[in-house]
């Protein structure tokens, strides 16, 4: 009888040979072959594509690594190639369905298009070291019942870490003084932290270094693998030095975090212990009270910031640079800071009455948002449209960005920053509910649409109009020489400002103190 050793051996011995390992190499190469072919079956055979594969190609890696290169002008040409038809097009992140922006009413409420389980796929979330990045934890219930209903008494304490935030990280140079986009994250993050992180711990720089080591690192990873298909990426993820460098970034976040941790239970216990209740009102105990005891804390921290801070910085960076482009705003902006606050003080609503802050920041969303394609989806089932189409099951849709918020009959001189653009809005016949900057509609998707609207965008606008609050009254800025001109970097879907842009900021005297306002 032939043992199972016997058979590994027969097997390593057969590997050792030239011939059998011409043999193996063979087999593999089949399979690999058996794998394409079945991958790239057509589910569209009589829709055209965009950016098909020449006859002498095995695989779209060209045609996908020109559409991580170029992605708005490949877009822009299917937009006036195919105008309201679907088309197929091969991207970074695999072949996707473009559907055109007439289909955006009637499938923005159908959750047999999933927006969750593409996004896990296209940031890579079931890999190791990739865990911050699902999407899938109870976010929505999370950020409704400690975010957006109790936002009129996070005011205060989020103008208050502004303020120190501002000071240490911007601080108080009466000459002109560089500062770059990274600078503006750190305000934004130590705000956010404000209230994620009670106020002990929001200013850990042990933890924002790590934490942020951690997600700029993830970042960069996430677009290489993106490069490889689907059935490689858990095995390059495995070998791959960068990935297991990201392994150890993200292990280190835990190890800074777990003190910190401990205390708290230690301080719960010894309260018990008085027969006195403590609970610690952050994002800790949240993601606790939601998804349970045993959520990894370090995690739960990082999701929390990768959907709320990086994309709240964006737009106050993007926002900034266009006030920087756009000097003569700043004396409107800041006397409607002054009109509004010094009579409502720093309340919810007094927020809400900012309204060409508002417009601007909504302006500077539309102008570089942050994605070039959304209504990202996979659909679940087959999807029978009203004129006919299917959707079929398994297929990647999306629509194009760039053609929906650059649409003149939507938007006059659609390329002009129109600072005003979203005022007028308000004023025409059902502009008023599409014009404010937390309005999800199918004209403007900075923060998605439908039943994936962003449920953050409440706190991240008051956010944001705090923040840009105290720096137009605490400072004057302006753009460094020579970075004026710099244009947003595209790659893939994904659509950022310069990151070598850097602006040059001064200390003014403000007409207004914020933090003697009440709240």
């Amino acid at each position: 009888m032939v043992t199972s050793n016997s058979s590994q051996a027969g097997v390593l011995q057969a590997f050792a040979t030239g011939t059998s390992a011409w043999h193996v190499s063979l087999v593999v190469t089949a399979v690999v072959l058996a794998i394409f072919a079945f991958g790239s079956r057509d589910k569209y055979p009589d829709l055209p594509w965009l950016n098909p594969k020449e006859p002498t190609e095995l695989t779209a890696a060209k045609r996908r690594a020109e559409f991580f290169a170029k992605p708005r002008e490949i877009l822009q040409e299917g937009s006036q190639k195919f105008k309201d038809k679907p088309y197929k097009l091969h991207t970074n992140n695999g072949p996707v369905l473009i559907i055109p922006p007439k289909y955006v009413t009637e499938l923005k409420s159908d959750r047999r298009l999933d927006f969750q389980l593409q996004s896990n796929e296209n940031a890579h979330s079931y890999l190791p070291g990739f865990e911050p990045f699902d999407g899938s934890v109870k976010m929505s219930q999370l950020v409704n019942r400690y975010l957006t209903k109790p936002l009129v008494s996070l005011t205060g304490p989020i103008s208050l870490e502004a303020t120190e935030s501002l000071r240490d990280v911007f601080a108080e140079p009466k000459e002109w003084t560089q500062i770059s986009p990274a600078d503006i994250m750190r305000v934004v993050s130590r705000m956010s932290a404000r209230i994620f992180m009670g106020k002990e711990h929001c200013n850990d720089p042990e933890w924002i270094e790590a934490s942020s080591d951690y997600t700029m690192h993830a970042f960069q990873i996430i677009f290489k693998l993106a490069k490889w298909p689907g059935f490689l990426r858990r095995l390059i993820n495995s070998l791959s030095p960068e990935s297991v460098r990201l392994r150890q970034k993200l292990q280190r976040c835990r190890d800074v975090l777990r003190p910190h941790i401990e205390q708290r239970k230690m301080a719960i216990i010894e309260a018990k212990a008085r027969g006195e209740e403590l609970r610690y009102d952050d994002a800790i105990t949240w993601f606790e009270e939601v998804i349970g005891p045993d959520i990894d804390p370090a995690i739960s921290q990082i999701t929390l910031s990768l959907v709320a801070i990086h994309t709240t910085s964006d737009l106050l960076t993007q926002t900034l640079f266009n006030l920087a482009k756009n000097p003569e705003l700043l004396a409107p902006l800041r006397q409607e800071v002054i009109d509004v606050l010094s009579v409502d003080g720093l309340k919810k609503l007094a927020f809400q009455k900012l309204v060409l802050m508002d417009s601007c920041l909504k302006e500077s969303q539309r102008l570089r948002p942050v994605f070039n394609a959304y209504f990202v989806r996979r659909a679940l089932a087959d999807v029978v449209l009203s004129d006919g189409f299917r959707i079929k099951k398994g297929t990647v849709v999306a629509m194009d960005g760039t053609r929906v918020l650059l649409d003149e009959d939507v938007y006059p001189e659609p390329h002009r920053y129109n600072p005003y653009r979203f005022i007028e809005m308000r004023k025409t016949p059902g502009g008023e509910n599409k014009a404010h900057l937390v309005s999800a509609t199918a004209e403007h998707f900075g923060f998605g649409h439908g039943i994936y609207a962003c449920p953050g965008r409440f706190f991240a606008a008051n956010e944001l109009k705090i923040a840009l609050a105290h720096i137009l009254l605490k400072y004057d800025w302006k753009f460094a020489e020579g970075c004026e001109d710099l244009q947003p970097v595209a790659a893939g879907f994904h659509y950022a400002y310069n990151p070598k842009i850097k602006l040059l900021i001064k200390r003014r005297k403000e007409e207004l103190d914020l933090d003697s306002l009440e709240f």
